[in-house]
């Protein structure tokens, strides 16, 4: 049974009327307010969704309406401390409120219509609460596609050519204005308290992973180069989310799956525009980071693989496109370069399909909640053990595995032993 929904007192009409009567200068009254939960369980984990539905009169009478989409921390413990630890509402306020009405200008001073998300707002208030209040994109006819098919080609081209706008002109910022603010978008994880935190939570996923591999066609195979991986995972996650600079790097989103990309469509039924949501997870890195999120858990499994090559060309040539046109006035990394760091730090395909590509790929359950996916309790090994054993995750790890590990993605030594600082001293030998 879901939890009782909790609204914040201060989320009210009277907070709202002020914040409203600045943008509408002849808003006269609120008539109508309601705040209720936007999204059923499974379709978002690390915040709570709410959706503020107002209707307005004017000054002439007239009724307007308007919808608006409220994130707020979950109540549980564990979630309050991570995203407490990460700066998530502060860093995705930030995204939203500063560096894309950056990125967007800096596309506009060059004849671009370029946009990447929804208006932010902030509500005059003196509480210190954690929020992200943003327009209702569902108002303007934007939606999201069924995560349990994924995206086929037109549309992961399509968020393609979105994220390559994305970082390169994060990239063009960054050369000529200096880095974003490292507190909030340079990660670094190497920290007692948070490689516990990290080991912690995909220590639990690991371990109901592996004891369905053997349900997995040829998984036994992959049991010993697994099991070398993870052992060793808090190392590799603290390392490559590091930003690294002898590679190109960009502002990446951080969280790219089908449930945090919104798609508006034409009369025809064909794409016309997409937006990203939910920036809380921003960071300063290889932009290969998104292309395997993007790819791995979020594209339909006919061509996730098969156009996984055409689908990084795809990117690659965008990308160069608008370094060019943004003047980015360093050498712009080659195709080679792109394909070296796809190899060095090809465990985040690994990751990908351990943890983002099941719940994408799970049935809508009432289980779905984040402290079954982070808490040691019998009814959290029963929801991990949900995700790895459902039959559509099957179908797609049974081609994820064999496409990883004829890369090498499993060795973690083979895949960072060139970045600096080495972790191959710190790897843990499996007998």
């Amino acid at each position: 049974m879901s939890h009782e929904l909790r609204i914040p007192k201060w989320v009210n009409k009277e907070n709202f009327h002020k914040m409203l009567s600045q943008a509408i200068a002849d808003l006269e009254d609120i008539t109508f307010f309601r705040a209720s939960r936007a999204m059923v369980s499974g379709e978002n984990y690390s915040t709570l969704i709410l959706r503020v539905q107002i209707e307005m009169k004017l000054k002439d009478g007239t009724v307007k309406k308007s919808s608006f989409m409220l994130k707020l921390p979950h109540e549980t413990k564990e979630m309050k401390e991570i995203l407490a630890s990460l700066n998530f509402f502060h860093v995705e306020n930030v995204t939203y409120i500063d560096i894309i009405n950056e990125m967007e200008k800096m596309y506009k001073d060059v004849g671009i219509e370029v946009k990447f998300g929804a208006q932010c707002y902030r509500l005059p208030t003196d509480s210190q609460e954690l929020y992200v209040l943003l327009e209702d994109l569902c108002s303007s006819g934007f939606r999201n596609v069924n995560r349990l098919n994924g995206l086929d080609v037109e549309h992961t081209e399509f968020v393609l050519r979105k994220l390559a706008l994305f970082h390169a002109a994060s990239a063009c910022r960054v050369a000529k204005l200096g880095p974003y603010p490292e507190a909030l978008f340079v990660r670094n994880l190497d920290f007692e308290h948070t490689r516990e935190r990290i080991q912690g939570i995909y220590g639990l996923l690991i371990e109901a992973f592996m004891n369905n591999l053997q349900k997995y066609k040829n998984g036994e195979k992959y049991r010993e180069p697994l099991l070398k991986f993870y052992n060793n995972v808090t190392e590799w996650f603290v390392n490559a989310s590091a930003m690294h600079k002898k590679y190109f790097n960009v502002l990446n989103h951080g969280d790219i799956w089908t449930n945090n990309i919104l798609f508006k469509y034409k009369a025809d039924g064909h794409v016309e525009e997409t937006y990203f949501i939910d920036y809380q997870n921003c960071n300063y890195g290889s932009p290969v980071q998104d292309l395997y999120v993007l790819i791995i858990s979020s594209v339909h499994i006919d061509v996730k693989l098969k156009k996984f090559d055409h689908f990084i060309d795809y990117y690659y040539k965008h990308l160069v496109e608008n370094l060019e046109l943004l003047k980015y006035p360093l050498v712009i990394m080659s195709r080679n370069q792109l394909q070296e760091q796809l190899k060095v730090f090809g465990g985040w395909s690994l990751l990908t399909s351990l943890f983002i590509t099941g719940i994408a790929l799970l049935e809508p359950t009432d289980k779905a909640k984040i402290e079954n996916v982070i808490r040691d309790t019998p009814e959290g090994i029963e929801f991990r053990n949900l995700i790895y054993s459902n039959s559509r995750y099957i179908q797609h790890i049974e081609e994820i595995l064999p496409w990883i590990y004829e890369r090498g993605f499993m060795n973690p030594e083979n895949l960072l032993e060139d970045l600096g600082p080495s972790i191959s001293s710190k790897i843990k030998k499996t007998s």
